[in-house]
Protein backbone atom coordinates (compact mmCIF):
# COMPACT_ATOMS: atom_id res chain seq x y z
CA UNK A 1 0.00 0.00 0.00
CA UNK A 2 3.03 1.90 0.88
CA UNK A 3 3.81 4.38 -2.17
CA UNK A 4 7.14 3.78 -4.86
CA UNK A 5 7.82 7.64 -4.51
CA UNK A 6 10.94 8.45 -2.84
CA UNK A 7 10.31 8.93 0.75
CA UNK A 8 12.18 11.22 3.66
CA UNK A 9 13.30 9.05 6.51
CA UNK A 10 15.14 10.42 9.36
CA UNK A 11 17.88 8.40 10.88
CA UNK A 12 18.61 9.20 14.52
CA UNK A 13 21.63 7.66 15.61
CA UNK A 14 24.31 8.68 17.85
CA UNK A 15 26.58 5.97 16.74
CA UNK A 16 28.10 6.83 13.02
CA UNK A 17 29.61 3.32 11.86
CA UNK A 18 26.22 2.31 12.88
CA UNK A 19 23.54 4.48 11.16
CA UNK A 20 26.34 3.83 8.15
CA UNK A 21 25.43 0.05 8.42
CA UNK A 22 21.88 0.72 8.61
CA UNK A 23 22.30 3.52 5.60
CA UNK A 24 23.52 0.46 3.87
CA UNK A 25 20.44 -1.64 4.57
CA UNK A 26 18.12 0.90 3.16
CA UNK A 27 20.19 1.66 -0.11
CA UNK A 28 17.63 -0.72 -2.19
CA UNK A 29 14.64 0.56 -1.03
CA UNK A 30 12.82 4.24 -2.15
CA UNK A 31 13.90 6.35 0.75
CA UNK A 32 16.05 9.79 0.64
CA UNK A 33 17.96 9.36 4.41
CA UNK A 34 18.94 12.50 6.27
CA UNK A 35 21.23 11.33 9.59
CA UNK A 36 21.30 12.84 12.65
CA UNK A 37 23.80 11.86 15.86
CA UNK A 38 22.00 14.01 18.34
CA UNK A 39 18.43 14.68 19.71
CA UNK A 40 18.93 18.39 18.80
CA UNK A 41 20.04 18.02 15.43
CA UNK A 42 16.77 15.27 14.97
CA UNK A 43 14.54 18.09 16.60
CA UNK A 44 16.05 20.78 14.06
CA UNK A 45 15.75 18.55 11.12
CA UNK A 46 12.45 17.98 12.32
CA UNK A 47 11.29 21.54 12.44
CA UNK A 48 12.91 22.27 9.24
CA UNK A 49 10.76 19.41 6.84
CA UNK A 50 8.62 16.86 6.95
CA UNK A 51 9.38 13.08 7.28
CA UNK A 52 7.51 10.54 6.11
CA UNK A 53 9.49 7.86 8.39
CA UNK A 54 11.81 8.57 11.56
CA UNK A 55 14.07 5.18 12.62
CA UNK A 56 14.72 6.64 16.05
CA UNK A 57 17.68 5.27 18.59
CA UNK A 58 15.91 6.06 21.89
CA UNK A 59 19.46 6.06 23.78
CA UNK A 60 20.70 9.84 22.75
CA UNK A 61 23.69 11.41 24.11
CA UNK A 62 22.07 14.61 24.49
CA UNK A 63 18.36 13.51 25.60
CA UNK A 64 16.31 10.54 25.70
CA UNK A 65 14.41 9.73 22.60
CA UNK A 66 11.52 9.60 24.23
CA UNK A 67 11.34 13.23 24.33
CA UNK A 68 11.89 13.82 20.42
CA UNK A 69 8.59 11.21 20.55
CA UNK A 70 6.71 13.56 22.81
CA UNK A 71 7.60 16.54 20.68
CA UNK A 72 6.12 14.93 17.71
CA UNK A 73 2.69 13.88 19.57
CA UNK A 74 2.30 17.24 20.74
CA UNK A 75 2.42 18.51 17.21
CA UNK A 76 0.23 16.07 15.79
CA UNK A 77 2.27 14.79 12.71
CA UNK A 78 2.28 12.23 10.53
CA UNK A 79 5.53 10.50 10.94
CA UNK A 80 5.63 6.46 11.28
CA UNK A 81 8.27 6.29 13.84
CA UNK A 82 10.31 2.57 14.53
CA UNK A 83 12.87 3.00 17.52
CA UNK A 84 15.83 1.30 18.15
CA UNK A 85 16.76 -0.13 21.58
CA UNK A 86 19.42 -2.19 23.21
CA UNK A 87 18.33 -5.08 25.13
CA UNK A 88 18.58 -3.92 28.50
CA UNK A 89 16.16 -0.87 27.75
CA UNK A 90 13.07 -2.90 26.38
CA UNK A 91 10.70 -0.93 29.15
CA UNK A 92 11.51 2.08 27.22
CA UNK A 93 10.38 0.73 23.76
CA UNK A 94 7.23 -0.07 25.14
CA UNK A 95 6.61 3.91 26.84
CA UNK A 96 7.95 4.61 23.21
CA UNK A 97 5.00 2.47 21.60
CA UNK A 98 3.18 4.12 24.26
CA UNK A 99 3.63 7.71 22.63
CA UNK A 100 2.90 6.97 19.33
CA UNK A 101 5.74 4.61 18.23
CA UNK A 102 4.62 2.29 15.35
CA UNK A 103 6.99 -0.42 16.14
CA UNK A 104 10.70 -0.77 18.11
CA UNK A 105 13.41 -3.17 16.98
CA UNK A 106 15.62 -4.87 19.05
CA UNK A 107 20.14 -4.44 18.89
CA UNK A 108 21.34 -5.76 16.95
CA UNK A 109 18.79 -6.37 13.58
CA UNK A 110 19.70 -7.53 10.18
CA UNK A 111 18.42 -5.59 6.84
CA UNK A 112 15.65 -7.75 6.05
CA UNK A 113 14.15 -6.91 9.63
CA UNK A 114 14.70 -2.76 8.98
CA UNK A 115 13.13 -3.05 5.79
CA UNK A 116 10.08 -5.12 6.95
CA UNK A 117 9.62 -2.99 9.60
CA UNK A 118 9.85 0.07 7.92
CA UNK A 119 7.26 -0.52 5.88
CA UNK A 120 4.66 -2.23 8.24
CA UNK A 121 5.00 1.40 9.97
CA UNK A 122 4.26 3.36 7.14
CA UNK A 123 1.37 1.04 5.69
CA UNK A 124 -0.22 1.57 9.45
CA UNK A 125 0.20 5.30 9.24
CA UNK A 126 -1.11 5.50 6.11
CA UNK A 127 -4.39 3.41 6.92
CA UNK A 128 -4.50 5.61 10.11
CA UNK A 129 -4.79 8.90 7.81
CA UNK A 130 -7.54 6.73 5.78
CA UNK A 131 -9.33 5.84 9.00
CA UNK A 132 -9.58 9.67 10.32
CA UNK A 133 -10.63 10.79 6.95
CA UNK A 134 -13.34 8.10 6.76
CA UNK A 135 -14.22 8.99 10.66
CA UNK A 136 -14.24 12.81 9.75
CA UNK A 137 -16.59 12.00 6.70
CA UNK A 138 -18.74 9.80 9.09
CA UNK A 139 -19.00 11.72 11.90
CA UNK A 140 -20.53 14.93 10.40
CA UNK A 141 -24.17 15.48 11.53
CA UNK A 142 -24.38 18.87 9.52
CA UNK A 143 -22.67 19.74 6.17
CA UNK A 144 -23.69 22.91 3.86
CA UNK A 145 -27.06 23.32 4.97
CA UNK A 146 -27.94 19.72 5.52
CA UNK A 147 -28.22 17.89 8.76
CA UNK A 148 -28.24 14.23 9.28
CA UNK A 149 -25.32 11.71 10.05
CA UNK A 150 -27.22 8.36 8.19
CA UNK A 151 -25.60 6.81 5.53
CA UNK A 152 -27.76 7.90 2.59
CA UNK A 153 -26.93 11.71 3.97
CA UNK A 154 -23.25 11.00 3.94
CA UNK A 155 -23.11 9.39 0.51
CA UNK A 156 -24.78 12.92 -0.58
CA UNK A 157 -22.22 14.49 1.20
CA UNK A 158 -19.07 12.48 -0.92
CA UNK A 159 -21.12 13.21 -3.98
CA UNK A 160 -21.34 17.34 -3.17
CA UNK A 161 -17.84 16.92 -2.40
CA UNK A 162 -16.71 15.28 -5.73
CA UNK A 163 -19.14 17.59 -8.36
CA UNK A 164 -17.82 20.59 -6.40
CA UNK A 165 -14.15 21.04 -7.92
CA UNK A 166 -15.66 20.15 -11.46
CA UNK A 167 -16.69 23.30 -13.91
CA UNK A 168 -19.30 20.97 -15.62
CA UNK A 169 -23.10 21.55 -15.21
CA UNK A 170 -24.37 19.48 -12.34
CA UNK A 171 -27.85 18.02 -13.08
CA UNK A 172 -29.81 17.88 -9.21
CA UNK A 173 -32.72 15.35 -8.78
CA UNK A 174 -35.46 15.17 -6.72
CA UNK A 175 -38.67 14.99 -5.12
CA UNK A 176 -39.76 18.78 -4.08
CA UNK A 177 -39.37 19.62 -0.69
CA UNK A 178 -35.98 17.30 -0.71
CA UNK A 179 -33.49 20.05 -0.64
CA UNK A 180 -32.20 20.69 -4.49
CA UNK A 181 -31.53 24.04 -3.73
CA UNK A 182 -29.69 23.28 -0.49
CA UNK A 183 -27.64 20.86 -2.95
CA UNK A 184 -26.71 23.43 -5.19
CA UNK A 185 -25.63 25.73 -2.39
CA UNK A 186 -23.29 23.08 -0.52
CA UNK A 187 -21.59 22.43 -4.56
CA UNK A 188 -21.19 25.79 -4.47
CA UNK A 189 -20.11 26.83 -1.40
CA UNK A 190 -17.44 23.86 -1.67
CA UNK A 191 -16.23 24.80 -5.08
CA UNK A 192 -13.33 27.57 -6.01
CA UNK A 193 -16.49 29.55 -7.27
CA UNK A 194 -17.38 29.83 -3.61
CA UNK A 195 -16.74 33.18 -2.75
CA UNK A 196 -18.59 34.63 -6.00
CA UNK A 197 -22.46 35.03 -6.11
CA UNK A 198 -25.15 31.57 -5.74
CA UNK A 199 -27.92 32.83 -7.81
CA UNK A 200 -31.19 30.79 -7.32
CA UNK A 201 -33.95 31.15 -10.29
CA UNK A 202 -37.69 29.61 -9.64
CA UNK A 203 -38.00 28.77 -13.71
CA UNK A 204 -41.10 27.38 -12.63
CA UNK A 205 -42.70 30.50 -11.77
CA UNK A 206 -41.20 32.67 -14.72
CA UNK A 207 -44.04 33.11 -18.01
CA UNK A 208 -42.21 31.70 -20.68
CA UNK A 209 -41.87 34.84 -22.65
CA UNK A 210 -40.12 36.42 -19.73
CA UNK A 211 -37.80 33.33 -19.44
CA UNK A 212 -34.81 34.65 -21.91
CA UNK A 213 -35.16 38.11 -20.04
CA UNK A 214 -34.97 36.77 -16.62
CA UNK A 215 -31.64 34.88 -17.74
CA UNK A 216 -29.89 36.69 -20.22
CA UNK A 217 -31.53 40.40 -19.66
CA UNK A 218 -32.42 42.93 -21.61
CA UNK A 219 -32.15 46.26 -22.40
CA UNK A 220 -34.15 49.66 -22.41
CA UNK A 221 -37.48 49.52 -24.75
CA UNK A 222 -36.34 45.72 -25.82
CA UNK A 223 -40.26 44.80 -25.22
CA UNK A 224 -43.35 46.85 -23.67
CA UNK A 225 -42.60 47.32 -19.98
CA UNK A 226 -38.97 47.20 -20.58
CA UNK A 227 -38.04 50.70 -18.77
CA UNK A 228 -34.73 50.44 -17.87
CA UNK A 229 -31.82 48.15 -18.78
CA UNK A 230 -31.49 45.08 -17.29
CA UNK A 231 -28.74 42.31 -16.02
CA UNK A 232 -30.48 38.63 -16.12
CA UNK A 233 -29.34 35.92 -13.75
CA UNK A 234 -26.14 35.02 -15.78
CA UNK A 235 -24.69 38.41 -16.07
CA UNK A 236 -25.51 38.43 -12.30
CA UNK A 237 -23.98 34.60 -11.38
CA UNK A 238 -20.76 35.65 -13.11
CA UNK A 239 -17.76 33.18 -12.15
CA UNK A 240 -20.25 32.11 -9.66
CA UNK A 241 -22.73 29.42 -9.94
CA UNK A 242 -26.19 30.03 -11.73
CA UNK A 243 -28.88 27.32 -10.52
CA UNK A 244 -32.15 26.58 -12.59
CA UNK A 245 -34.44 25.38 -10.50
Amino acid sequence: MTSSKTQRLLLVEDDPPLARVYQEYLKSEPYEVIHAETGKEALKALAEGAFDALVLDVQLPDMSGLEILKKLSQENTRTAVVVITAHGSINMAVDAMREGAADFLMKPFNAERLIFTLRNALERQELKGIVQILKKDFDRETYCGFIGRSLPMQAVYRIVDAAAPSKATVFITGESGTGKEVCAEAVHGESPRGGKPFIALNCGAIPQELMESEIFGHVKGAFTGAHANRDGAATLANGGTLFLD
